[in-house]
């Protein structure tokens, strides 16, 4: 969970811990099409995985990305 919440603060500027397992794109300002792909990218590099980001868009909330990225 933690590379998943660094990422998506990294690339937003949201604080890290501000974000959890409930929180949805909507919550986090500059959580967009374009910063969804960045974050990606960016666990990508962290995790040194591949991620699937067509499955990545349909995820609700980062709980379900850390699910979908451990593959449960």
């Amino acid at each position: 969970m933690n590379h998943v919440t660094a990422a998506i603060a990294e690339e937003t500027g949201a604080a890290a811990d501000s974000i959890g397992p409930g929180t949805t794109a909507a919550d986090v300002p500059g959580w967009d099409s374009l910063a969804h792909v960045r974050i990606m990218m960016n666990i990508e590099a962290r995790a040194g995985a591949a991620v699937d980001i067509d499955a990545s868009y349909t995820v609700e909330t980062v709980g379900e990305l850390v699910e979908l990225l451990s593959g449960s």
